[in-house]
């Protein structure tokens, strides 16, 4: 990737990619807006609950509980990699990109992470290519199948997305009964 590796745009237009930098902090704000829970791993991290409560303080919906209370952390945060967010809640949690490589933020319902409800956070690239170096073999590996060992999501160079393989699309099944 080279000078482009802080470039969210380099990793594709599917990838839903958050770039951050070395040692950066974040926060990150969860919102369920559904009846459903769900649980949301974090892989490669642990990360601190700021903060967790009713998501009708963040937006108007007439079927979300009432009088549920906010809770705060104060002192120590709670530090998880899985946290299940329930129905018409919202999290807020804080992670510190100390970790380089490309983890995955995801709903580990797996239906869930299929309709696209995860995130891919490539942390610290610019540090991970200096510090990684992958093995000839693997290299040799992808080259007896194909897959370019270098360059962006479609394997070129820049945000040149020529031969980038198409999105897999959702195939329903009409029925009709007679």
């Amino acid at each position: 990737m080279g000078d482009l590796a802080m470039d969210p745009r380099v990793y594709g237009p599917r990838t839903n990619a958050l770039v951050l930098k070395h040692n950066e902090v974040v926060e990150f704000i969860f919102n369920n807006r559904e009846w459903l829970p769900h649980p949301f791993h974090m892989h490669g991290h642990v990360f601190q609950i700021i903060e967790y409560g009713p998501a009708s303080l963040l937006f108007e919906d007439p079927e979300a509980p009432k009088n549920i209370p906010t809770v705060r952390a104060s002192g120590s945060p709670m530090r998880r990699d899985t946290i299940l967010v329930p129905a018409y809640h919202y999290i807020k949690f804080r992670v510190r990109a100390d970790n380089p490589g490309v983890w995955l933020f995801d709903c580990h319902l797996d239906s869930h992470f299929v309709l696209g409800m995860g995130m891919a956070i490539i942390e610290a690239p610019d540090v991970l290519q200096k510090r990684q170096m992958v093995p000839p073999e693997m290299h040799q590996f992808c080259r007896l199948q194909g897959f370019p060992v270098s360059g962006n999501a479609a394997g070129n160079g820049g945000l040149d997305f020529t031969g980038l393989p198409k999105q897999p699309a959702i195939i329903t099944k009409n029925t009709t009964s007679a």
